[in-house]
């Protein structure tokens, strides 16, 4: 007899968190959307290690599977390498986005005895004065790439990112070059800047006209084929709040990053209940229209 497939259409079930553990940063990239909450007052209403080890219990008990540490800078926060293990240990997929400039050989060690699924590394150039003029820190070009070519050594799943901006434009595609000159290391682009999250900056100065990014696009084949296939996704396509939900460093529960209005605030609840109870409710404008951000390239054929 033919077994029957498990049919999950339609149910909701929490499979995957992204989780800004912390918004500390040794650097100060001049587009960096949370730098605005890396301050002394901020930081101190941040989650502590023991909120954040409950809430990985709980995360744990409600059956997610993948979790993305991001922040501001993890490896910032001084219970990093605590936190990291206690995930590790429980199981996860863990995704580390990080800037690698703060790996040492105690968190090498940490991520040689639970390997992560994956280590994201922003890499903003390929030189010091392009790479030091986004992250406006001295010497974090040497430090990413020694912590590059460290990681790599070691066999671990790397993959190297770089946001376009009017200050690295010349050189977001030599930085694929550069990953494409590492075994089994992939890169993506990132193309639209996000607001501050106090308002107070004007974060989009750096922005890239459309202009512009068709011209990074049409210059390699591979961009364009992800630039398709992500700005012709179908509406309704995305899964957050349904399978994908996002943490910030204070413990609200929200839809995901882009969409900050509404939370649920797991410092005075559960997991389980703000994921089922609290979050179909909240409402995301990005699901209730046909329209992209980004206009569609010429250079797809749709």
């Amino acid at each position: 007899m033919e077994s029957k497939r498990l049919d999950l259409k339609g149910k909701r079930f929490p499979i995957a968190c992204h989780w800004e553990i912390t918004y500390r940063c040794n650097l100060n990239c001049a587009m960096c959307y949370t730098n605005s909450r890396n301050t002394p007052e901020q930081i101190s209403e941040e989650l502590s290690t023991a909120e954040i080890f409950r809430i990985l219990d709980e995360l744990t008990q409600a059956g997610c599977l993948e979790l993305t540490l991001t922040g501001g800078e993890p490896l910032a926060r001084p219970d990093f390498l605590e936190i990291y293990q206690r995930a590790a240990s429980k199981g996860f997929l863990i995704t580390l986005f990080t800037n690698a400039t703060l790996l040492d050989k105690r968190a090498l060690d940490a991520f040689k005895s639970y390997p992560p699924y994956l280590i994201e590394i922003s890499l903003h150039g390929v030189t010091p004065s392009t790479f030091e003029s986004v992250t406006r820190k001295k010497d974090s070009f040497a430090k990413c790439m020694s912590a590059i070519k460290e990681l790599h050594k070691n066999h671990f799943n790397l993959l190297l990112k770089a946001t376009a901006t009017t200050l690295n434009k010349a050189e977001v595609l030599a930085v694929k070059n550069y990953a494409q000159t590492l075994e089994d290391v992939r890169f993506i682009l990132g193309e639209e800047l996000r607001e501050s999250l106090d308002s107070a900056q004007n974060l989009l100065r750096f922005q890239l006209s459309n202009e512009e990014l068709d011209k990074i696009e049409a210059a390699d084949p591979d961009i364009t084929r992800e630039v398709c296939n992500s700005t012709t996704a179908p509406v309704g396509s995305c899964l957050a709040g349904k399978h994908f939900f996002h943490l910030d460093a204070y413990g609200a529960l929200q839809l995901c990053s882009l969409h900050r209005k509404e939370s649920y605030d797991l410092r005075k609840g559960n997991l389980l209940e703000g994921f089922y109870q609290h979050l179909p409710a909240f409402s995301c404008p990005l699901k209730e229209t046909d329209s992209h951000t980004r206009s569609v390239p010429e250079a797809c054929d749709v």
